[in-house]
C-alpha cells in the first residue's frame, strides 16, 4: 500500500485517504563557520568533534478524500482531533522497517466540488529509527572478540550480562555485573569491536539504530 501509518491509525486502513504526494525531506546541516583574522575564507568547524549535527526534517503528506461531501468535515474533524499538535512515529508502506518521529499538524484543508484535499505536515527528528531493536547476544570468554554492526547514528546500548565479564571498547574497558547496565559508550557508525577481557557468560547488547 503507498499509506502512511501514525502511531495507531493508517492513512488507508482508518481515513480512506488517497496519498497524492509526498516529500520527505532531509535535515538541515547544523554548520559553523569562524572568520579568523588573517585567514583567506571562513574556519568550517562544522562536525569538528567527528559528528555532523542536524536539525530537525520536515514531512509533508497530501492526501484526498472521496467520501461523500457531506463525510469530509466529519473525517476532518477526526483527523484533525488525532493528528493536529500531537507527536507521532510515522511509518510509511514504502520503508516499514523504520519510523520517524515528531509533531504532526494539519497545514492545510480544501475542497473542490467532488473532492477534498488534506496535508498533513510533521516535524520530526532528524534520525528515522530502526521499527525493532537490535540485539547481539554472544557466549563469550576471555580472548574471544566480535563486531556490533550500527547505522549513522551513534547509540549508547544497553547491556546484559550472566557473570562478571570485562570487555574492552576503543582502547577503554568496562566491567559488566549479572544485571543491566549502560556503559558510558557510543556505538559509531560501521563495525564496533568489542574484545573480552575477562569472565564467562552471556553478553547480550541491545540497541536501536537510526540513519538519515
Amino acid at each position: 500500500m503507498n499509506g502512511v501509518q501514525f502511531d495507531d491509525m493508517h492513512s488507508i486502513k482508518d481515513w480512506d485517504l488517497l496519498m497524492t504526494s509526498k516529500n520527505i525531506a532531509d535535515p538541515i546541516v547544523v554548520t559553523k563557520y569562524v572568520q579568523i583574522e588573517g585567514r583567506n575564507g571562513l574556519l568550517d568547524l562544522t562536525g569538528a568533534n567527528d559528528e555532523v549535527v542536524y536539525s530537525n526534517r520536515v514531512l509533508t503528506f497530501n492526501f484526498d478524500m472521496f467520501q461523500d461531501p457531506n463525510d469530509w468535515w466529519i473525517l476532518k474533524s477526526k483527523i484533525s482531533s488525532y493528528l493536529h499538535g500531537k507527536r507521532r512515529k510515522i511509518t510509511l508502506d514504502v520503508d516499514s522497517d523504520f519510523y520517524y518521529e515528531g509533531r504532526c499538524q494539519i497545514s492545510s484543508f480544501t475542497n473542490d466540488t467532488t473532492v477534498a484535499h488534506i496535508s498533513i505536515t510533521c516535524d520530526c527528528e532528524p534520525y528515522k529509527m530502526k521499527k525493532h531493536e537490535t540485539i547481539i547476544q554472544k557466549n563469550v570468554k576471555p580472548g574471544d572478540s566480535f563486531f556490533l554492526q550500527n547505522l549513522s547514528k551513534k547509540v549508547m546500548p544497553i547491556v546484559e550480562s550472566t557473570g562478571n565479564i570485562v570487555f574492552k571498547f576503543e582502547n577503554t574497558q568496562f566491567s559488566i555485573s549479572e544485571h543491566l547496565e549502560s556503559p558510558d559508550f557510543m556505538l559509531k557508525e560501521g563495525n564496533n569491536k568489542i574484545d573480552i577481557i575477562s569472565g564467562t557468560g552471556t553478553l547480550k547488547f541491545t540497541y536501536r539504530e537510526g540513519i538519515i
